[in-house]
């Protein structure tokens, strides 16, 4: 039997707002996505499905695609989308 992994999940804005807290934590099973740990919020807030078409994800500060693995100790960041003008990189 594979093992578990731990992460943190930090959400802003609209995000946070929905669930009701800025923070959350989570274990998956080993080997897990970022695709697994999305299924998992969007069920257990199924206010944040809403608009989890707009919602991007970070892990460890770097923009990441559902496909992107997670292992023991990662953090991943909600992002609501930004109104207003883009900003420049």
């Amino acid at each position: 039997m594979q093992g578990m992994i731990h992460v943190a999940v930090r959400l802003s804005g609209p995000a946070a707002d929905a669930v009701g807290t800025g923070e959350l934590a989570y274990a998956l099973s080993a080997p897990a996505v970022l695709g697994d740990l999305v299924e998992l919020m969007l069920a257990r807030y199924p206010q944040l499905a809403a608009g989890a078409g707009s919602l991007r994800y970070a892990v460890n500060e770097e923009y990441a695609e559902l496909d992107t693995p997670l292992a023991e100790g990662d953090e991943v960041a909600v992002i609501p989308p930004v109104g207003g003008k883009e900003e420049a990189n």
